[in-house]
């Protein structure tokens, strides 16, 4: 019964891990910052209401998880986006998806206005003015 449930885990964080370089493959370095570049004046405004944060992972995060469902809509395909993103600069960059997305992480952090949500190292959702980074 372990040996199973070690087995499923395995097959999911091997699906979770392909997914995004299938997604890769499919849409261009140029078509995903396109539509990323499109998305950023309601991810700014969704950051500027509370609604979504920059997450621990390098990823966008419900700060508040009764958003509404376009804002829910909004995160999900901006997430869908960083990871084929993600993929693409590590295969690029020979370096991990990992580290590309923790480099991003510090980006959005540095980049992030006082009043916008950030998780600490913790993962709990802060203010940027109140975080010590």
């Amino acid at each position: 019964m372990k040996g199973n449930k070690i087995i499923i885990f395995m097959l999911t964080v091997f699906f979770v891990v392909s997914i995004p370089g299938f997604a890769a493959y499919a849409q261009s370095k140029d078509q995903i910052t396109s539509s990323m570049r499109d998305r950023y004046p309601a991810i700014q405004e969704a950051k500027d209401d509370g609604l979504v944060g920059e997450a621990w992972t390098g990823l966008v995060g419900l700060v508040d998880p009764n958003a509404p469902a376009d804002v829910q809509n909004l995160v999900s395909s901006e997430n869908k986006d960083r990871l084929a993103l993600f993929q693409i600069i590590a295969r690029e960059t020979g370096t991990s998806v990992e580290e590309v997305a923790r480099q991003n992480r510090i980006r959005m952090y540095r980049l992030a206005g006082d009043n916008h949500f950030l998780q600490d190292q913790n993962r709990a959702w802060v203010r940027k003015r109140d975080l010590n980074i």
